[in-house]
């Protein structure tokens, strides 16, 4: 692939952004689940509604932890793709190295 270059300084600093936004989701989630009422707040006339909300609620929270889980996923995948152009970068830099050695 000729032209082709990556900063490996950029994927870690969308990692990094990635793991802040992963982190604040968990915090969101945390938070949601604490704001929940208590099942007597609800009372007799509040009751009927208390089962859709926890449907709702429950639904909500399922979807949190799924974006929070998929977060994780691809800082994991930035982490390993930074690690890989780092590892290569330096493979090539040996490479180059030993061929100035040979030529002297």
């Amino acid at each position: 692939m000729e032209g082709f270059r990556t900063d490996v300084d950029e994927i870690m600093a969308c990692r990094t952004r990635l793991a802040e936004i992963r982190e604040r989701a968990a915090d969101i989630l945390t938070l949601a689940e604490d704001a929940n009422p208590e099942w007597y707040v609800w009372g007799l006339v509040g009751a009927p509604f208390a089962a859709w909300y926890w449907k709702y609620a429950d639904d909500t929270y399922e979807h949190l932890t799924m974006m929070g889980e998929a977060l994780q996923d691809r800082v994991e995948a930035l982490d390993c793709t930074a690690q890989s152009y780092q590892q290569a970068d330096q493979e090539i830099a040996q490479a180059l190295q030993s061929i100035r050695d040979l030529l002297g």
